[in-house]
C-alpha cells in the first residue's frame, strides 16, 4: 500500500465575496426550492395513487437536493 505524502502541497482557496445583488438571488432561489420542497412534500402526503406518490416524492427530494446545493454558496 502506498501512501501519498501530500504536507507539502497545500491548496489554500479564498472564499469568492457575494456581492448583494447575488446574496438577494441566493435567498429567493432558496426560498423557491424550499416551497417546492413543502408543497410536493403535502401533495405525496394527499396522493391516493402510489404511483403518483412517488412522482412527487421523488420532485420533493429533487428540489431539497437543488435547496442544499444553493447552501453551499453561503458557505
Amino acid at each position: 500500500m502506498q501512501i501519498l505524502d501530500l504536507s507539502n502541497k497545500k491548496e489554500v482557496t479564498k472564499p469568492m465575496a457575494i456581492s448583494e445583488k447575488e446574496l438577494s438571488a441566493l435567498e429567493d432561489l432558496l426560498g423557491g426550492e424550499k416551497l417546492l420542497v413543502t408543497k410536493f412534500k403535502a401533495y405525496a402526503q394527499m396522493c391516493t395513487d402510489q404511483e403518483l406518490k412517488q412522482k412527487c416524492e421523488a420532485i420533493a427530494s429533487k428540489h431539497q437536493t437543488h435547496y442544499e446545493k444553493l447552501l453551499t454558496f453561503l458557505n
